[in-house]
């Protein structure tokens, strides 16, 4: 293995992590590849154990002398050479976390590699550890399923957006399923459910559902992920079984919940669990629409509310599919579809004729079984093809006098809806109405104060024929108000270019007339051709004196793009960012208080450099704060971010700025609290 190369070497490492028997392990070891080095198959074994008797792969042992040295290496933790029958052999720990779990003997004699090498017994330790690392696994496996044999429990695992379940042997025999049956879908799990402990089971979820979400937001999960479930299932001869659930629900980098892990056993009719399980059904359907309820309350946007009930309400209610519509002009627009299975496409048209339909209706509608129904008023139904056994619930959203939008739930197999079920569904729409009403109002604001921030930016940059520039801006992810983020490029008489990034403290319409004063008066004093600290100077104390109670940050800064010497002066703005092939580090700019504190404040020019490979980003602090760190970290990390891009585009000096400009600003980051103004500029003469 002298030569290997350091991939190859990683890949034969993890051949050896996921074999799981000993003797699958040597044959990893030894086994004989394109480009690959192998240990000596006829002188490689593995001693398994922690005492003095030890398991032999493959057997017999072979040699007595590297038996007992492997005893020995055992014993003591440190590796040994020994000369045995078949000459000399290394033999090395199987060691990880402290733990010595066996040994490794190789021969060293006959070991060449393919082009006469000798193996290199540097590079062994590293097997041993992966053989270490998976005899581990194997051990902890092995404890685990004893464990749960011991308990007479079985594992499950629920993909909510796949909504797809697993189940081993032992959690199928206690849902009453063969195994070789078991078609893994969350219906399968809720039909199997007692009639009476479906409404409980579906408020259990959404508040395990919304408690995990609120925790990962908070950052404080405390247990807030763990539950604790108790059910009946009713198995195919009709016998009644108490089950207690313990699970986990995670939840993925965007916050939404995604997936829960856990066990599940049987308790008996008499057992504790049982009994604090017997809810009725109205009492849990009313503790589900409370959990709605609270979970829409925290809605700001329709995507959020398309989020609750994609992410909550549906695999709470066991249903297969979830569609949420919003009528605009006549039409209905979907603005929110869970994962579609292919068999199923043929439906999606029918089903969004069908919510079209149930928008103009006064009540939801309840359709128990697509194939006995009669629904001649849903268009392309009749020619969509075979029509599985579905049942839906389509809820008419808005009121006598206003059509919000409409929402398809859909259910595998037919369904019957009892009382109690359509007007747990006729609440839902209610609520649903009024969330996704304030939320039409949110975002149609929210858009008005974006085109108003937008207009009030400059609408082109000007050509500069010796300079490349990419702007960005974006519209804070919460904020309903107008931002006073701005950016400037100012083609100077010498040649030279103004650079401008602003921010006004804000988020209103005084904050964007408190810009739109600054741009004129920044621009004014840069065709004086005024050093860039004076003219920060200049503008402060026409902010002092229009007495707005408002202050800004400003950076501004002038580039020759000939030979790239740039000066630059900064008030309480984030320092500008220098990106090079291989490094990212910051202009560090003197700098005074933002813009409208003191009107006597001093602000300093610095002189410096940007290379013809280098680029210059300016950005507001709406690009890198986030709540969890303080700002001097975030824009550690965006540095980090912008090396690991480097590494990863592999562009050397043609650096595509347009690319780098996407990168920083086209990532859709939850974590995004402020407006962003970006302005990222290199030399091309």
């Amino acid at each position: 293995m002298g030569r290997a190369d350091p991939s190859e070497l990683v890949r034969h490492v993890l051949r050896v992590l996921r074999c799981r028997e000993p003797q699958a392990m040597v044959d990893a070891l030894t086994a004989a590849g394109e480009g690959l080095w192998s240990l000596p198959a006829g002188h490689t074994r593995l001693y398994v154990g922690r005492g003095a008797v030890l398991e032999v792969f493959p057997d017999p042992p072979g040699d007595e002398a590297v038996e007992k040295a492997a005893r020995e290496v055992v014993h003591t933790g440190r590796p040994r050479t020994v000369h045995g029958a078949a000459g000399r052999t290394s033999v090395l720990p199987l060691a990880t976390d402290g733990q010595v779990l066996g040994a490794l003997s190789v021969g060293m004699e006959d070991g060449a590699g393919r082009d006469g090498d000798r193996p290199d017994p540097g590079l062994w330790s590293l097997l041993a550890e992966g053989c270490a690392l998976a005899l581990r696994a194997r051990a902890e496996a092995g404890l685990l399923a004893s464990a749960m044999d011991a308990a007479e429990a079985g594992v499950f695992a629920w993909d909510f957006a796949a909504d797809d379940v697993y189940w081993d042997d032992r959690a199928c025999a206690i849902y009453g399923v063969d195994p070789a049956e078991f078609d893994g879908r969350g219906e399968t799990f809720f039909a199997l459910l007692h009639p009476e402990d479906v409404p409980v089971l579906q408020a259990a979820i959404a508040q395990v559902t919304e408690a995990a979400v609120a925790a990962a937001e908070s950052g404080d999960l405390a247990g807030s992920d763990r539950y604790h479930l108790a059910y009946r299932v009713v198995h195919r001869d009709g016998s009644v079984h108490h089950l207690a659930e313990y699970g986990r629900v995670l939840v993925d980098h965007t916050g939404r919940p995604s997936r829960a892990l856990g066990f599940v056993y049987e308790t008996g009719a008499d057992s504790a669990a049982a009994s604090a399980a017997r809810v009725s059904p109205d009492t849990s359907r009313d503790a589900f629409l409370f959990t709605l309820t609270r979970a829409l309350s925290k809605a700001v946007t329709v995507r959020d509310v398309t989020q609750v009930m994609t992410d909550l309400a549906r695999p709470a209610l066991g249903a297969e599919n979830l569609v949420l519509g919003i009528a605009e002009d006549g039409r209905l627009d979907i603005v929110g579809e869970t994962r579609i299975a292919p068999a199923l496409e043929h439906l999606r048209g029918p089903a969004h004729a069908m919510m079209a339909f149930a928008a103009t209706q006064d009540e939801p509608l309840f359709i128990e079984d697509l194939t006995q129904q009669s629904l001649p008023h849903i268009p392309g139904l009749a020619v969509a093809g075979p029509l599985p056994p579905r049942s839906w619930v389509v809820l008419s959203l808005g009121s006598a006098d206003h059509v919000t939008g409409a929402c398809l739930i859909a259910f595998a197999g037919p369904r019957h809806f009892d009382a109690g079920e359509r007007t747990f569904y006729t609440a839902v729409a209610v609520i649903l109405s009024q969330s996704l009403e304030r939320a039409q109002l949110f975002d149609d604001e929210h858009q008005r104060a974006t085109d108003l921030q937008e207009a009030m930016l400059p609408r082109h940059l000007p050509t500069l024929s010796a300079l490349s520039v990419q702007s960005r801006y974006l519209p804070g992810t919460r904020g309903m108000h107008i931002g006073g983020d701005w950016y400037d490029v100012l083609p100077l008489s010498d040649g030279t270019a103004a650079l401008v990034i602003g921010d006004v403290q804000g988020h209103d319409a005084h904050a964007s007339a408190v810009m739109g004063q600054l741009r004129v008066a920044l621009r004014t004093c840069a065709e004086a051709g005024l050093a860039p600290g004076t003219i920060l100077s200049r503008v402060n104390r026409v902010l002092c004196d229009l007495e707005t109670d408002r202050f800004a940050t400003c950076a501004y800064l002038v580039l020759d793009p000939v030979d790239g010497t740039l000066n630059g002066a900064r008030a309480g703005h984030p320092h500008p960012m220098r990106v090079r092939p291989g490094a990212v580090d910051e202009i560090r700019l003197a700098g005074g208080p933002p813009l409208g504190v003191d009107p006597r404040a001093h602000y300093p020019t610095t002189a410096a450099t940007l290379g013809a490979d280098e680029a210059l980003v300016l950005f507001t602090d709406g690009l890198v704060e986030r709540r969890d760190a303080d700002i001097d970290t975030c824009v550690r990390r965006m540095a980090d971010d912008i090396r690991g891009w480097l590494r990863t585009t592999a562009r050397g000096g043609d650096m595509d700025l347009a690319a780098l400009a996407e990168f920083l600003t086209g990532q859709d980051d939850p974590g995004r609290i402020d407006d962003v103004a970006l302005l990222a500029v290199r030399r091309t003469a």
